[in-house]
């Protein structure tokens, strides 16, 4: 049909590279003339973390099939500098390991930069001019080398958050310098959904997060709400006792107790039962099997 919407892209100039090879950013976007709201998607803003990249394709796909009433920005590959840091293969880029101007490890902690006439500072005030106009900011992330998917929500946006299939949401309240952080301070709904591990993508990662979109956008119908937990006081990290080699014995997203073997770490000296330090769900492991001594292994939520 003539009069259906489409998707148009628009290429952005972001730096060059000493060859003078160019980094660019590729922008999608849809105009209903019916839209009832704006919406910007977000993928890869960490170069490792992969799911939410084909996500955001296949939904983009989906929106022009069903020719939803939206106005939509969607910027799939965010961190292209990000997506290309790797060594011998393996991805490594949470930023630009190639200059990481300001040592900012973790580019979802920079909009203080947006000002600043470096390489960061261009980039991250180019995805905050795209989604200014939003009513609603969706930043698909994934976490650690296996997690249960979970939602970062602000304490007033919860609702928001609820019924999409997400087992668990992580609600904030005080404001930091990442992306969504910096979109909710200015008035819009900002959601972090954490899909999957890093560093791997698997269909059934991919539909998982299309149909959180599916729920999100009234697709799907909403499903069970969530567990919520609060930030501040509920996540906390763990850290090696000793170096060694680690080889777990409970899944990501499993309820343990404190003092429940869950892992086992092969030192120097032989082996070592690691024992729960919470009682709670195991929320995410970090990817490292070969632990140096205080390196983090892995995030809980506590009861």
């Amino acid at each position: 049909m003539s009069d259906t919407v489409r998707f148009f892209r628009e290429t952005l100039p972001l730096h060059r590279t000493a060859s003078g090879a160019a980094y660019e950013l590729d922008v999608w976007t849809y105009a209903h003339p019916q839209a009832t709201q704006r919406v910007y998607l977000q993928g890869g803003l960490h170069g490792i973390e992969l799911t939410g990249i084909p996500v955001l394709h296949e939904f983009m796909r989906e929106i022009e099939e069903r020719q939803l009433p939206l106005h939509c920005i969607c910027a799939p590959q965010s961190n292209p500098m990000g997506l290309d840091s790797q060594i011998m293969g393996q991805q490594v880029g949470y930023n630009n390991l190639h200059t990481n101007q300001q040592n900012c490890w973790n580019w979802n902690r920079i909009g203080q930069l947006r000002d600043e006439p470096s390489q960061e500072g261009r980039w991250i005030r180019t995805l905050l001019d795209l989604s200014a106009a939003a009513d609603v900011v969706l930043d698909l992330h994934t976490a650690g080398g296996e997690n249960t998917p979970h939602v970062y929500a602000h304490l007033s946006k919860i609702e928001q958050a609820q019924g999409l299939g997400v087992p668990h949401v992580l609600a904030w309240e005080a404001h930091s310098t990442s992306f969504s952080d910096t979109c909710q301070a200015r008035g819009q709904v900002a959601l972090t959904f954490e899909l999957s591990a890093s560093r791997s993508v698997t269909q059934a990662d991919i539909d998982r997060g299309l149909n959180a979109l599916r729920r999100f956008f009234g697709i799907l119908p909403k499903t069970e709400d969530s567990r919520i937990w609060q930030i501040r006081t509920q996540l906390k990290k763990w850290y090696a006792p000793e170096p060694g080699i680690l080889c777990w014995r409970v899944a990501a997203g499993t309820e343990v107790r404190a003092g429940e073997p869950i892992a086992m770490l092969y030192t120097r000296n032989g082996p070592e039962p690691l024992k729960s330090p919470y009682s709670g769900v195991l929320l995410l492991k970090n990817p490292t099997h070969a632990p140096h001594e205080h390196q983090e292994l892995a995030k809980f939520l506590v009861v």
